[in-house]
């Protein structure tokens, strides 16, 4: 049975259908008395007169049943005081008249209900069938984009970084041509941006050409609506899918980031004219936030290595400058970052388990031999746009390594503390505090 079938049955008893259960009965009698005046029920040895409220509580229902036989049976009643019939209705084609009736009546009453539930079931079933198929085909497309996405781009931000530790050396000097050309080349393989300049400021004032750009390259467009509102609310600024259809929406850029270090320095602004849609998401623009930031951040975060560096001068250099610029990202971009704190014990295998992890340690991750003083051995551990998960993968990696070696236990079992501390908002000395680290 088809779902639409449902409502029609469900409507059809309105005014019209009651006077058809009134009426019919009344018209029966009516007939019955031309017939036969004196004995209407009983004219013929068939009582065809209870067919009506029978055929009526097979299409309508119990009620409808009932109110039928009730009308014949006050109909004949009525006819019989009035003196238009000389007999009653007899008591025992009355009780099975009306049971016949009723029977009948509930019959359908029972069918109705059944095949109610039957389409409703029905009706919830294609409903489900189609939303199984939506979500087939949503699926199919996105492992689709994925496919793609594997083949034309790395799968995390922690690859794109370690390109950005070669991008730094030409940032902290200013952002040259070449250093401009390569951060160009990642954002396209990072973040798919198909058409893109960056201009930069020179003596406060936005250069019309670009130093780097991506494509067709073209004069900046000052007049820019997009431009002009993210220069001065300095923050990224993009249309949403929906405006990308608006006629009023003639803009040259799909896209503008403000390229701006730590201390509020404006150093250029990326333009991008053209990007595949799929591309337009706060996701990816998110990446390619944190991507400039963190080459911005490369001057700034150069001076601040400075004053870090008096407080602690046994402190890398590299880890001081990747702490500083990880905890800006964090204050920027909401990015986490972990530190991770080995401290070893004055006896045992801990000082030769902490060689051990020194030497496998990974390109990304930054490494601070001995932080807490010639006396305790120990080793703090930068593990840059990790959060809590990722740092208790890499300590239960730590222990699967130690295991192999012959360490059982692992870390645990060699006596070493584990501390963790999330890169947050607080100064890098104070992160390094937490972790154990005193200045000298």
């Amino acid at each position: 049975m088809r779902s639409g079938e449902i409502p029609e049955i469900r409507s059809q008893y309105g005014i019209h259908v009651w006077g058809e259960v009134v009426l019919l009965p009344l018209v029966a009698m009516s007939v019955a008395l031309w017939l036969d005046h004196g004995a209407p029920f009983t004219a013929s040895s068939y009582p065809w007169i209870w067919l009506i409220p029978l055929l009526i509580g097979l299409r309508y229902g119990l009620a409808a049943a009932a109110l039928s036989s009730l009308t014949l049976v006050g109909a004949g009643m009525g006819a019989y005081h009035l003196g238009w019939s000389g007999q009653p209705p007899p008591l025992k084609q009355l009780v099975g008249g009306v049971f016949a009736a009723l029977s009948a009546g509930q019959y359908r009453s029972r069918w109705h209900a059944q095949l109610s539930a039957d389409g409703a079931r029905t009706e919830y079933t294609e409903q489900r069938l189609e939303l199984l198929t939506r979500a087939f085909f949503i699926t199919r497309l996105s492992h689709d984009r994925l496919e793609e996405a594997l083949i034309t781009q790395p799968v995390t931000l922690r690859s794109a970084l370690e390109q950005l530790r070669v991008l730094s050396f030409e940032a902290r000097s200013g952002i040259s041509t070449a250093g401009a050309d390569a951060l160009l080349q990642l954002l396209a393989q990072y973040c798919r941006f198909e058409t893109m300049a960056l201009h930069l400021y020179r003596q406060g004032r936005l250069q019309d050409e670009a130093i780097a750009a991506l494509g067709p390259a073209a004069p900046l467009a000052r007049t820019d609506p997009l431009l002009v509102d993210a220069t001065e609310h300095e923050q990224t600024g993009y249309y949403s899918v929906d405006q990308l259809d608006d006629p009023d929406q003639e803009g040259h850029y799909r896209a503008v980031f403000p390229l701006i270090d730590a201390a509020g320095q404006d150093l250029g602004v990326l333009v991008v004219r053209d990007m595949p849609l799929l591309a337009l998401t706060e996701e990816n623009l998110t990446v390619a936030t944190a991507i400039l930031q963190y080459v911005a951040d490369e001057s700034w975060a150069s001076a601040q290595t400075v004053s870090l560096h008096r407080s602690l001068p046994a402190c890398p250099v590299a880890f001081a400058h990747e702490l500083v610029k990880l905890q800006h990202l964090h204050v920027t971009s909401s990015i986490r970052s972990m530190l991770i704190a080995l401290h070893a014990p004055g006896t045992g295998a801990g000082g030769a388990v902490l060689d051990v992890l020194y030497s496998i340690r990974r390109g990304l991750d930054l490494y601070w031999r001995d932080p807490f003083g010639t006396d305790r051995r120990g080793l703090l551990i930068l593990l840059p746009l990790a959060g809590p998960s990722t740092a208790q993968g890499f300590l239960e990696r730590i222990d699967e390594v130690l295991t192999e070696r012959g360490w059982s236990g692992g870390l645990a079992g060699s006596g070493i503390h584990v501390h963790q501390v999330t890169v947050s908002r607080r100064t890098p000395l104070e992160l390094l505090a937490d972790c154990g680290v005193r200045p000298d």
